[in-house]
C-alpha cells in the first residue's frame, strides 16, 4: 500500500479566525457573513465615575506677629530704659552746649539731633507693641566740672550705652526690635568717637 504524502504547505493546525475574517472581508467585500461567524469582542465595563467630593475652601494659615507685635511685650522695659537714658543724654548735651564754644556746640548739637531721632524710633516701637505712648523720665543731672571732664564722662557713658544696647539685642526674639537695638549700639559708638575727636581739639 502506498502512503499518501501531505503537501507540506498545508497545515493541520487550527486557523486563526481573526486572520480569516480580515482576508474574507478583503476578498469577498459583497458578502456580509463569512462561513465562520465571529462574535464581536467584548468591551470591558467602564466603572461609573463618582463625583469628586467638594473640597472645603482653604484658609490662610495664621502667622504669629513677631515684628513689634504683642509677643514683644516682654521687651518694653528695655525700650523704656533706653528712652530714659536717651532723654538724660539730651539734657546733658543741651547743658554742655551752652558752656562750649561754637565748634564744640555744633558737635554736641549734632549728636543731640541724632538722639532725638533715636527717641522717636524707640517711642514708635513702644507704641506699636503696647498701643500706648511712653513719656521718658526727667530724672538725672548733666555732668558737672570743667568741659573736658564732662565730655570724658559722656564719652564713657556712650560706650556703656553701646554695650547695653548690643547685649539687649542678643536676647530679643523680635527681629525688628533686635535691629533697632543693634543700630542704637552702633550709633552710641559713633557718638563716643565724635566726642573723642572733639577732645583732641581742646587744648
Amino acid at each position: 500500500m502506498e502512503t499518501s504524502q501531505l503537501d507540506p504547505k498545508l497545515s493541520l493546525q487550527p486557523f486563526d479566525p481573526e486572520v480569516f475574517q480580515r482576508v474574507w472581508n478583503r476578498v469577498m467585500p459583497d458578502q456580509t457573513r463569512s462561513p465562520i461567524a465571529m462574535d464581536a469582542p467584548s468591551q470591558p465595563a467602564v466603572p461609573a465615575l463618582s463625583p469628586a467630593p467638594e473640597q472645603p475652601p482653604e484658609t490662610a494659615p495664621q502667622v504669629p506677629l513677631t515684628c513689634l507685635g504683642e509677643g514683644s511685650r516682654p521687651y518694653t522695659q528695655d525700650i523704656r530704659d533706653m528712652m530714659d537714658q536717651t532723654r538724660g543724654f539730651l539734657r546733658s548735651l543741651q547743658a554742655l552746649s551752652r558752656r562750649s564754644g561754637s565748634r564744640a556746640a555744633r558737635v554736641l548739637s549734632g549728636i543731640a539731633g541724632d538722639l532725638r531721632r533715636e527717641e522717636r524710633r524707640l517711642s514708635t516701637a513702644h507704641f506699636l507693641i503696647t498701643g500706648e505712648r511712653y513719656s521718658p523720665s526727667q530724672a538725672g543731672a548733666a555732668p558737672s566740672g570743667p568741659l573736658p571732664l564732662a565730655l570724658r564722662t559722656l564719652f564713657q557713658q556712650f560706650h556703656q550705652r553701646a554695650a547695653q544696647a548690643r547685649a539687649a539685642a542678643q536676647g530679643m526674639g523680635d527681629p525688628c526690635l533686635q535691629q533697632l537695638f543693634q543700630d542704637l549700639g552702633e550709633d552710641a559708638e559713633f557718638y563716643a568717637q565724635r566726642l573723642r575727636a572733639l577732645l583732641e581739639e581742646i587744648p
